[in-house]
């Protein structure tokens, strides 16, 4: 399987720029979806690769307090 570069992805998407740090979690995913033979990995997959690369979540006091709407907008269902 051919490596993933910046170079090869910008041919197929130009204007497609990735920080190191993107291009670290894209090369990470793809590692893990060829190994573990998943096409389409679930999200507690993506959260393992993720703390893997040492992706921590920020101390609570640092994150602003979120905030959900009590009902959907109109046309949108659960």
């Amino acid at each position: 399987m051919p490596k993933l570069t910046d170079a090869r992805y910008e041919e197929n998407f130009p204007g497609a720029n990735f920080t190191p740090a993107e291009a670290e979690f894209i090369m990470a995913m793809d590692r893990y979806m060829t190994a573990n033979r998943r096409k389409f990995p679930t999200w507690h997959e993506v959260l393992k690769v993720l703390l893997s690369l040492g992706y921590r979540k920020p101390e609570a006091e640092a994150q602003p307090e979120r905030t959900f709407p009590e009902e959907f907008p109109r046309g949108v269902r659960r």
